[in-house]
């Protein structure tokens, strides 16, 4: 049976509503565990490196505007696509980290037929699609909840973490609707997860972070409204965002060039 674009959002939505649940399950349960009263101070994994496996969907394309009608849009019935990641991470303290991140992906979709084609569209196959190949390379913050919650808070094997930060989303048009243009831009990221430490080496990752990209091509196309001469003309401010969902493994390292063993189990992000 063919599975149709509208089912497809279906089931990220319902994917994406379920690791939030999951996560917010295991926050609950993770905190009503603590011991508020302890306050020692718990070790830390200095380096760690990890690679993540995901899927990726566009959400939309946001117009601030004030004279915009739409001030949300989205001309396409996006697609799932598979996204693979690696990063390293410094952890600073037991609740601060610093992440280096190199995401590849890929967001796809098939013309809406809710909104006219636009001029540069018109002869284009049909039905129209987009396909946007996605280099994103970030730098972000994370923070372990656990520890800002509850500062000292005694080791365990899991923790809830939020990470946020700044990067450059390099979008290559395979489609060509603009001939030439590919862009490098600069993005915002935001996203959460809950983290599962299987020994003191090897950790686990469940999460889902928000990119916001400074730019009007990340689906190929550029947001076009009537002036009031009734003539398209190109918004200039708007930005667009997309969604990455994954799951992520992780291996921690003491200090490069330390002979220093580990007998504690450490704390990490």
């Amino acid at each position: 049976m063919k599975i149709t674009d509208h089912s497809k959002n279906q089931n990220h939505m319902k994917t994406t509503f379920l690791l939030t649940q999951i996560i917010v399950i295991l926050f609950v349960q993770n905190i009503s565990a603590k011991n508020p009263f302890n306050r020692g101070v718990p070790t830390i994994a200095p380096w760690e490196i990890g690679l993540s496996s995901g899927v990726s969907i566009f959400i939309s394309s946001f117009n601030p505007e004030s004279s915009a009608i739409n001030k949300k849009l989205n001309y396409w019935n996006n697609g799932i696509n598979p996204g693979f990641g690696l990063f390293v991470v410094r952890n600073i303290s037991p609740s601060i980290g610093f992440e280096m991140n190199w995401l590849n992906t890929r967001l796809t979709g098939k013309w809406s037929g809710k909104w006219p084609l636009l001029p540069i569209l018109a002869g284009r196959e049909s039905p129209l699609t987009y396909n946007s190949q996605i280099n994103q390379f970030d730098l972000m913050m994370v923070f372990n909840i656990d520890q800002i919650l509850l500062p000292g808070d005694p080791e365990d094997m899991g923790h809830f973490f939020i990470k946020t930060g700044i990067g450059l989303a390099h979008i290559k048009d395979t489609k060509k609707f603009y001939p030439g243009i590919n862009y490098d831009r600069i993005s915002g990221a935001l996203g959460a997860g809950y983290s599962v430490s299987l020994n003191e080496k090897i950790k686990l990752q469940i999460g889902s972070i928000f990119r916001t990209v400074n730019t009007d091509n990340l689906d190929g196309v550029h947001v076009v409204a009537n002036n009031k001469n009734g003539q398209l003309v190109n918004y200039m401010k708007i930005f667009e965002v997309y969604n990455y969902s994954y799951f992520s493994a992780t291996y921690s390292l003491d200090d490069f060039g330390s002979n220093k063993s580990r007998h504690k189990y450490k704390r990490r992000r």
